[in-house]
């Protein structure tokens, strides 16, 4: 019953935005302009007649307004002046029009007695208020920022059940985190495969080593979650959504570093070497391992956390440096 109550009042509203015709727009514009430039809205009292004044009448007073304000009789003020009173007459030539026919001085009493109504229709806005270039240009960036903001947040959220998921998974498991194990010399041959990556264009090498310990976290979810020694994946590794990082805030900020970049009035960060965020990778790598080892054999617990928080901070900063080196 309540859907059936919710449609029928859209197709009210539908009714209601389509209901308005040409004349009554016109009527509209012109009581606009009128309410704004003249002592008063009520046409009748702007023709000095009545309501219930008959067409004779309203003539009468249409040529006694067109001895005072026609443009032949304007000669001798000034332009500005002159102009001013020949738009006031433009404006009385119209309201005589409308109020000569019976139909549109019929529509014209109803919205006088009514009101007029302030929501017109989405035609009458466009042709009072016609966006321009820039104009639509900020519309298009505060939609696309906000659709961009909205999927950030979204994509956030379900990261977070992402990694709630893999929690519960490796709580029933013994709470345990799997990890990739290095033979004696991978680390070496690691180093060595992503200096062939480099002089092959980027196409990188084919694994050679795929030996897990425990069970949890398999592949590459050790790669896109940052995980602590105590087994457990720290959620706000995943960046949450972020004003900075949408369209209508980057492109300026992004503008405006170049043009400084650009002029040298901006200092170029410290760019790491591959080799180096790759050696700070795998020594963050070393660390985890042997907390994890630590802590299966219970012992060493707390020099283990701190060793263990150092080599996050070191492996983040390593990743941060590694997002900005170019590929080649």
């Amino acid at each position: 019953m309540r859907p059936a109550l919710v449609l029928f009042a859209l197709a009210l509203l539908v009714a209601a935005a389509r209901a308005w015709e040409k004349l009554d727009h016109e009527i509209f514009e012109l009581y606009d302009d009128i309410k704004r430039n003249e002592f008063t809205s009520d046409w009748y009292e702007l023709l000095g007649i009545s309501p219930k004044s008959s067409l004779e009448e309203i003539n009468r007073s249409y040529r006694q307004l067109s001895k005072k304000y026609h443009p032949d009789k304007l000669q001798r003020l000034s332009k500005q002046e002159s102009a001013q009173e020949t738009k006031r007459f433009q404006r009385y030539s119209l309201v005589v029009n409308i109020l000569r026919d019976k139909e549109s001085r019929k529509r014209y009493n109803f919205f006088r007695k009514n009101g007029v109504p302030v929501w017109r229709g989405t035609g009458y806005l466009y042709r009072r208020w016609r966006p321009g270039f820039v104009s639509v240009i900020v519309g298009l960036l505060l939609f696309v920022s906000f659709m961009q903001y909205l999927f950030h947040s979204l994509s956030y959220w379900r990261a977070q059940q992402r990694i709630r998921d893999l929690e519960a998974h490796e709580k029933s498991l013994g709470g345990r985190v799997k990890v990739r194990k290095e033979q004696p010399g991978q680390r070496q041959m690691n180093r060595q495969m992503r200096r062939k990556q480099k002089s092959n264009g980027g196409v990188p090498p084919s694994p050679s080593s795929t030996d897990f310990d425990d069970s949890g976290v398999e592949g590459d979810d050790m790669d896109r979650f940052h995980i602590n020694t105590v087994g457990v994946i720290n959620p706000y590794a995943v960046q949450p959504a972020s004003i900075r990082r949408i369209a209508i805030v980057s492109l300026p900020l992004y503008v405006v570093s170049s043009v400084l970049g650009r002029l040298g009035l901006r200092e170029e960060k410290q760019v790491a070497e591959p080799d180096d965020a790759a050696h700070e990778l795998e020594t963050h790598s070393e660390h985890v391992e042997q907390a994890l080892n630590n802590l299966n054999a219970d012992e060493g617990f707390g020099d283990t956390e701190a060793k263990a928080k150092k080599a996050n901070k070191k492996a983040a900063k390593a990743q941060a440096r590694r997002r900005r080196v170019p590929v080649v």
